[in-house]
């Protein structure tokens, strides 16, 4: 595994522990949250140019696909680039149809426990190599 693959390894997923804790700790404020945001369109853009960013960072610098844990964490730089772009082209409307479609609220403990779950492996990837 790479230096980067390493650090990258270990950033995604202590971030992705971490929110995904405080999800389940903060379920009411984490669901207000998303419900403000997702009314928003100045948010939603915002939050299309950081994913934007962030993915265009992690696939120029580490578009890897060596081994699972480098693979993973190119994989997590490409749904976040094209996320980031249609976040920030697709009308805001459709962007808040699409967060309905899947019904985030009812499967929230579902998107919480799978973020725990890829943060904890990619953690022991970054800390056991």
């Amino acid at each position: 595994m790479t230096p980067l693959t390493l650090f990258l390894a270990k950033l995604i997923g202590a971030y992705a522990l971490i929110m995904s804790a405080w999800m389940l700790v903060r379920r009411d404020v984490a669901l207000q949250m998303i419900e403000s945001v997702s009314r928003e369109p100045v948010a939603i853009a915002f939050v299309g140019m950081m994913r934007l960013v962030i993915g265009l960072a992690i696939v120029i610098g580490h578009d890897i696909w060596s081994d699972t844990a480098a693979a993973l964490v190119s994989l997590i730089g490409w749904i976040t680039l094209i996320s980031g772009f249609l976040t920030l082209f697709l009308p805001p409307q459709t962007v808040r149809d699409i967060f309905s479609r899947m019904a985030y609220e009812k499967r929230y403990p579902v998107f919480a426990l799978i973020s725990f779950a890829l943060g904890g492996a990619l953690l022991i990837a970054g800390f056991s190599a």
